[in-house]
């Protein structure tokens, strides 16, 4: 009994001994993100609060601005205001799917696929608590995550040259000019076709205005951080070239950033203002010209064109009718 007794206290021993490894590699979802400061750029609400209650709830710590304490940046997207100002102090960048990601597993998820900008440790180091050998660890690992993320930057520089090259060609100012052309032409049969238009001589103008308006609308919200897409809920008609934009904008494989995005639809809104300038004002130059021709009712000899309105008395008629009997039987 003896023995079986030991057998028991040793088998009792080992599995105690089991669940406390198992516990050791099954961290405290609350504290996965312990010693994390965070802040977030580029997001707004609904999904700015998800973010901020996710990293929340790992145990992060969130701020609204970057500060020297902060040791997380979760961008939208690069090339804003705040993605340098943390990039010049050498801070680390990251996607918000990495939130997400760790979020739904319970769990860290690697953190390299999701670095928009690795610098300084993601993580505070504990002050008194962590080993030597934990610090020389988690430096190491911070060293290869630079390394990767080095040449994960040079491929990503070799990627968005090539969409810009593309892009540039795509949006040459000879295909620009010719949208114009199309869009003015589209959104006059356009206007035709509602019920209530405007004036024919005012048509062009009025169509022309309307295509910058809607240009300018889709440049604001670029400026702001948000998508076109709001922009083309919001009007009846949208003009090719912001349609063109909005491609851009939503297509992943070829993403630029808004603040390109945003340049490339002011060149298009030059260019456009240039032409409409140039077309409606060589519309109004012929209706002059045409206005002119057919004010010009006499020759130099007195005689009336054919298009002049001729008045005459009865007896006029009459003798003209005498001269000519043939026409008036």
């Amino acid at each position: 009994m003896g023995s079986s007794k030991d057998g028991e206290d040793e088998s009792g021993k080992k599995k105690h001994a089991g669940t406390s490894r198992n516990a050791q590699k099954e961290p405290d979802f609350s504290k996965l993100l312990d010693r994390v400061v965070f802040v977030l750029s580029g997001f707004v609400n609904p999904e700015r609060s998800t973010l901020r209650s996710q990293a929340l709830d790992m145990g992060a710590e969130y701020r609204p601005d970057w500060t020297s304490d902060c040791t997380l940046l979760v961008c939208a997207f690069a090339n804003t205001p705040k993605f340098r100002q943390v990039q010049s102090d050498n801070g680390t960048i990251i996607s918000k799917d990495w939130i997400s990601e760790s979020h739904r597993q319970r769990k860290l998820v690697d953190i390299e696929p999701y670095l928009m900008h690795a610098g300084k440790p993601w993580r505070k180091n504990k002050e008194l608590v962590e080993s030597d050998q934990d610090q020389k660890k988690e430096r190491k690992e911070h060293q290869k995550q630079v390394e990767r993320s080095h040449i994960s930057s040079s491929s990503s520089a070799a990627v968005e040259v090539g969409h810009l090259e593309t892009t540039n060609k795509q949006f040459s100012p000879s295909k620009i000019k010719q949208w114009a052309m199309d869009d003015l032409t589209q959104t006059v049969s356009w206007l035709e076709s509602q019920e209530e238009k405007p004036e024919p001589s005012e048509m062009k103008s009025i169509a022309a205005e309307g295509i910058v308006t809607c240009l300018q609308d889709a440049i604001e919200s670029l400026n702001q951080g948000n998508d076109i897409t709001g922009v083309a809920e919001q009007w009846s008609f949208v003009p090719h070239v912001v349609n063109e934009l909005l491609k851009l904008d939503v297509r992943k494989e070829a993403w630029l950033p808004k603040e390109q995005l945003s340049q490339l639809a002011i060149k298009c809104k030059k260019i456009y203002q240039t032409e409409f300038a140039r077309m409606v004002s060589g519309d109004k130059g012929k209706r002059q010209q045409d206005t002119e021709h057919h004010s010009k009712t006499r020759s130099d000899d007195g005689q009336y064109d054919s298009d002049a309105t001729i008045e005459m008395t009865e007896e006029e008629i009459e003798l003209a009718c005498r001269q000519l009997p043939g026409i008036c039987g």
